[in-house]
Order: structure tokens, then sequence, then C-alpha cells
């Protein structure tokens, strides 16, 4: 009789503590699903931040990436806006020679990068003039692929 009682009471502590251990993996598994979506919903959130629609339409992008200076060569391309109306995208930046030596033509290929870093478009073969030490220009380039959403762009040289 006090073996089936032990027995009996071996088994109602195996069978609460397996009832313990799957609500807690349970709880873990939905928290897990939970947080995915959390993420998802964040990085989507985040791109509603620096996309602005304007009164007419016109998408116009806010990242504070865009507006970081990046470097190729003896140039500083800086203060990338970016807008999309009427079926095409408008690229405007600032091209500063920094050197003190006159710099040569160059082309460029601008990629545009969403905010995982994934490559949303490339612009090919942008020329930028020969510009003195210390001149300045502006970057001015269509496309008719909406690349509005860009977090970040990259600028690497092309060969003429």
């Amino acid at each position: 009789m006090k073996n089936q009682k032990k027995n009996k009471n071996k088994l109602l502590i195996i069978l609460i503590f397996v009832i313990i251990l799957i609500c807690i993996i349970s709880y873990f598994v939905i928290k897990s699903k939970g947080d995915k979506n959390k993420s998802n919903s964040e990085q989507n959130q985040n791109v509603e931040d620096y996309i602005q629609v304007l009164e007419d339409g016109t998408k116009y992008n806010t990242s504070i990436k865009l507006k970081e200076a990046k470097k190729i060569e003896n140039l500083e391309i800086s203060e990338i806006q970016l807008t999309y109306a009427n079926g095409q995208s408008t690229v405007l930046a600032n091209v500063v020679n920094t050197s003190d030596k006159q710099s040569s033509l160059m082309k460029v290929k601008i990629t545009f990068l969403d905010i995982q870093g994934n490559i949303l478009t490339e612009i090919n073969d942008v020329l930028i003039e020969a510009l003195n030490p210390g001149a300045s220009t502006q970057l001015n380039v269509g496309i008719t692929q909406d690349c509005a959403n860009a977090y970040d762009f990259t600028v690497t040289k092309s060969e003429i």
C-alpha cells in the first residue's frame, strides 16, 4: 500500500514538472513570435518616420543617413535630397573637392540601401565634373524608379 502511494506521489510530481516545463516552453515560443512581429513593426515605423508625403503627393525622404557625407577620392558627397513624384525619383547632392588639387572628371555609381542594408537600386554612370580645390557643384539625377524609401547610400567610382 505504501509503495503504491509513493508511486502515485512520484507520478504526480513528474506530471506537475512536465506541465510546468510545457508552460515555460510555450511562454518563450509565444514571446519569440511577439518579438519578431514587434521588430518588423518597428522597422516599418522607422521607414514611415523618414518618408514624408507632401500635399501634392510627392514623397520626400528625410533619412539622416542620406545627409551624412560620403568620400570618394578627393570628393565629398553630402546632403542628398531624395524625392519621388510623377513616376520619377530625383536625387540632388552637394559635391565638394576637399583637396588642394584639381579633381578630374569622375564617373560614379550611387547605390541606395534600405534600413537593413539591402540594395534598393543603383544609378550607374553618374558624371561628376572636374572641380578646382575647394570648389563645389550639385548632382542632379533623375531615374524612373521609386527609391524614396532609401535609408542610406554608397558611392563607388566607375571606369570612364
